[in-house]
């Protein structure tokens, strides 16, 4: 019996959060209350605060859900067996093909860049996002080393600063599909869009994949 209970304890979090996630999607952060999550998931106030202290609470275990498929993107970005440049070209289009494919990250991310402002109860959320990009930015300051350490940058390139950049690029090109994801044309023109930022810090195509065989 008391396996079952918490089976049924675990189901009802994961219905708390499959809610949350929609609901704040269409409401925002700011415009629910854990009362519209209740309502909306068929469930007591006090169901969510067995499982979540308060918003925030709720909030950052959902955004947990997501984090083992980023992890895997940044284990292979930091996978010293490839080279550097190519890492981080693949990176990119790894990153936004999880976002075009996969519908919680999407709303999730989404959540984060939309509907989530980071005032009052949420105010801790600013840290956290300020700790997270300074983060990848050391992930991708930590690749674009390696490729200087190999001579795949320009002259006069200070990796610090194209990490910067690279990050700033990653981030606008998501904003922007956000606020319209029924264009597809940052998706189908991914490689158009980074191409340029690429050539301005990697040496002559170093970043691209090698081209497959001729056959004969």
């Amino acid at each position: 019996m008391a396996r079952k209970t918490r089976e049924e304890a675990e189901q009802t979090r994961h219905l708390l959060l499959d809610t949350a996630e929609q609901v704040f999607w269409d409401k925002g952060v700011a415009g629910t209350s854990l009362s519209d999550i209740a309502t909306a998931a068929g469930l007591t106030r006090g169901a969510i605060y067995w499982h979540f202290s308060n918003k925030l609470d709720l909030f950052n275990a959902l955004c947990d859900r997501i984090m083992p498929q980023l992890m895997t993107l940044d284990e292979a970005l930091l996978d010293e067996s490839t080279c550097p440049a190519l890492r981080l070209w693949q990176h990119g289009h790894a990153m936004f093909a999880l976002l075009r494919d996969d519908p919680r990250i999407r709303r999730i991310c989404g959540i984060h860049h939309l509907g989530c402002e980071q005032v009052g109860e949420m105010a801790p959320l600013l840290l956290e996002q300020i700790s997270w990009t300074q983060e990848k930015q050391a992930k991708l300051h930590q690749v674009l080393l390696s490729a200087q350490a190999q001579q795949l940058l320009r002259p006069g390139i200070d990796p610090r600063l194209a990490a910067l950049g690279l990050h700033s690029l990653y981030g606008g090109l998501m904003h922007s599909w956000l606020l319209t994801p029924e264009d597809d044309t940052i998706h189908q023109q991914l490689a158009a869009l980074l191409s340029p930022y690429f050539e301005g810090i990697f040496k002559q195509g170093c970043w691209l994949p090698p081209l497959p065989p001729a056959t004969e």
